[in-house]
């Protein structure tokens, strides 16, 4: 259940300055009980559009779904999603690769370097990569986690240890950056989705292509029908999430405007969700997310930011979202 206070005890919470009222701002307390809670999404449909369609009031101000509110689950809420799949997959280029980074932030409640492999590194270079480093600097993002098994392994035996706060769903990252991939990536998903045979438990797949092909629609397309088709293979229960780009930011050079300013990222955010969509997949937009949001290149967006994406890309609408809702509520 989210607090003013959420965040409180995260490892880096003072030196990254990010505060749980920076980035979310619930329902309004002077709702009776009843009330604030009809004021949450009921379902799946309209839980995507909300995040896919609200707003800042203002540049860097915290963001509103549209229409009806998101859940911002604490840590243990997040694991109870989680104890539902039997496995997820975060399939896409270096947008995704972020929100990726943010998930093992909250999962390891840890915003200073949740997302990197601590044990890898040495002492000047933990230091460098320090909360937002670790999605800016290139050094830092060499470092980045890929999978919940290389966590689980090596952290232990850390002198800098920053365990998951639950550890019973794997997790991985897959990078991709064109379509078809090469073999040995389908070899891994493949793998990923047959690991429990016996197993009927979902494996949500967050799937992502954008700035990697230069915003191409029939790459993303085929790229959808490729992995669509090898998880189909697995006869596993595999839902898809399609999520769109980020908006530009004001310091996107000035080369790119053409090829990959807003205008071109709108239209690839309609054309593709629509895609998506009549292949029965869900889609979720981040182009009003990010759209008044500071970003250091144009592109890429800070610990604010990919925090709030990681909570939108949590898995929480795959299945009874409702009776959860009510249930956590």
């Amino acid at each position: 259940m989210w607090t003013s206070r959420l965040f409180n005890h995260f490892e880096g919470r003072q030196d990254c300055d990010v505060a749980s009222t920076d980035i979310y701002i619930p329902p309004s307390t002077r709702y009776a009980t009843d009330k604030k809670h009809s004021l949450y999404c009921p379902n799946r449909a309209t839980l995507l559009e909300a995040m896919s369609g609200g707003g800042r009031h203002g540049f860097d101000t915290p963001y509103f779904p549209k229409a009806c509110h998101l859940r911002w689950y604490s840590t243990p809420e997040i694991c109870m999603i989680l104890d539902r799949f039997d496995s997820i997959v975060f399939l896409g280029d270096e947008t995704l690769r972020h929100i990726y980074s943010a998930f093992n932030m909250l999962l390891r409640e840890n915003i200073a370097l949740g997302g990197l492999r601590q044990w890898d590194m040495k002492e000047s270079e933990r230091e460098t990569c320090r909360c937002a480093n670790q999605l800016i600097r290139p050094e830092c993002l060499a470092y980045s986690v890929t999978d919940s098994q290389s966590v689980r392994i090596n952290d232990a035996a850390s002198r800098h240890s920053s365990p998951y706060y639950c550890d019973r769903t794997p997790h991985s990252f897959i990078t991709i950056d064109r379509s078809p991939a090469a073999e040995d990536l389908h070899t891994a998903f493949s793998s990923i989705l047959t690991r429990e045979l016996d197993s009927y438990k979902p494996i949500p797949v967050i799937h992502s292509l954008s700035l990697a092909t230069s915003l191409s629609w029939p790459t993303a397309t085929s790229s959808m029908d490729e992995w669509v088709t090898l998880a189909d293979i697995s006869q596993k229960n595999v839902p898809f999430l399609w999520v769109g780009p980020n908006a530009a930011g004001h310091l996107k050079p000035p080369s790119q405007i053409l090829s990959q300013g807003n205008n071109a990222l709108w239209h690839y955010t309609i054309e593709m969700a629509k895609e998506a969509e009549s292949r029965s997949l869900d889609a979720l937009g981040m182009y009003n997310l990010t759209l008044q949001a500071g970003s250091w290149d144009g592109s890429h967006y800070g610990q604010k930011v990919v925090l709030v994406q990681a909570m939108m890309a949590t898995p929480r609408h795959y299945g009874a979202v409702t009776d959860f809702q009510a249930i956590m509520g």
